[in-house]
């Protein structure tokens, strides 16, 4: 198994457009993409994130 497939935190974040507190948080309260710990770290899976966003992409037709 090697971490190529695997997003850091930061890298979550970076992606998903919002900061590294607010994925921890959402992992935290047990809202965020599936974690594998590797050492201590925390990673996910690209297939996890994949999916978690899909799961949570929601459209709304804005106000302007």
């Amino acid at each position: 198994m090697t971490l190529t497939n695997f997003l850091s935190v930061e890298e979550v974040a970076r992606l998903s457009r919002v900061t590294p507190r607010t994925i921890r948080r959402y992992l935290s309260l047990n809202k965020g993409p599936v974690v594998t710990r590797v050492g201590g770290r925390v990673f996910v899976q690209r297939s996890h994130f994949d999916e978690w966003i899909s799961k949570n992409i929601s459209s709304r037709k804005a106000k302007l």
